[in-house]
């Protein structure tokens, strides 16, 4: 699909835009904090979330905390932690789950991959306190191997015990609450929003659920080269997710940077 074929079938619907972060509306980085929104990308989203019969959402893995400095928009839904927590766009925040309750056990998580890391460049340890994220983008791949492995080790016991599951990503393994997942934040806004197309746009693992979870609606795949999903659609890269965006405004000339 073309991002102009896809915005011509879509354009005069009432539409419920829910889109990941990383590797969809921006392009992957080294280091999660290289990863920003330019500012075209920032007013592309800020005008549809206040166009009548547009809904938009932003879904990630990445904390909402971060997400709301990230993207600092009003009125669209920001959820973070994989829809474990969000913002609605009237800036009012929820949570399915109470990160104190799992502080201890994320702890523990984390000094395991202190632990199995032992100093190797490359690596990188996020605690997002409702879920543990091993990065390993910039790992010699020989040491990500030797690492991953000693690390799913290390960890099964504890995960087995507690509920928790481990999710592959790009270059990243993340430990997680059992039942949290995009597709299930995808259920509810779809159920919010009954009259609204739905649309997921996604790149990654963690977006086969939100793309399985869509009710009538179409998944969009944001991937270089042809795999495997339950996407109904691909576009090759966050510069044609811009696009798309670009279109659904009235604007046909983009000005990615």
């Amino acid at each position: 699909m073309t991002p102009d074929g896809l915005a011509a079938l879509v354009r005069a619907r009432e539409l419920l835009l829910m889109l990941d972060y990383d590797g969809t509306l921006v392009p992957m980085a080294p280091l999660p904090h290289l990863a920003t929104p330019s500012p075209e990308i920032l007013n592309a989203l800020q005008r549809l979330a206040g166009t009548p019969g547009r809904v938009v959402a932003v879904i990630s893995g990445r904390r909402l905390e971060e997400l709301q400095v990230m993207l600092p928009l009003t009125g669209l839904y920001l959820a973070g932690t994989h829809g474990a927590e969000w913002r609605d766009p009237g800036g009012r925040i929820y949570r399915r789950l109470d990160p104190a309750s799992f502080k201890k056990m994320m702890d523990i998580l984390e000094a395991m991959a202190v632990e199995c890391v032992n100093g190797k460049d490359g690596f990188l340890i996020e605690n997002k306190g409702l879920s543990l994220a091993l990065h390993y983008r910039r790992a010699e791949p020989a040491a990500a191997v030797e690492t991953l492995n000693k690390f799913h080790r290390r960890i099964l016991p504890v995960i087995n015990k507690h509920g928790l599951e481990v999710l592959p990503g790009r270059k990243v393994v993340e430990i997680r609450p059992r039942g949290v997942n995009k597709g299930i934040m995808v259920q509810y806004l779809c159920r919010r929003y009954p009259q609204a197309f739905p649309l997921y746009f996604g790149d990654d693992r963690t977006d086969e659920d939100a793309f399985a979870a869509l009710e009538g609606g179409w998944g969009i795949l944001v991937s270089p080269a042809p795999r495997p999903s339950a996407a109904t659609f691909s576009l090759s890269s966050p510069r044609e997710v811009y696009r798309v965006l670009l279109l659904l405004n009235g604007n046909g000339r983009p000005g990615w940077q």
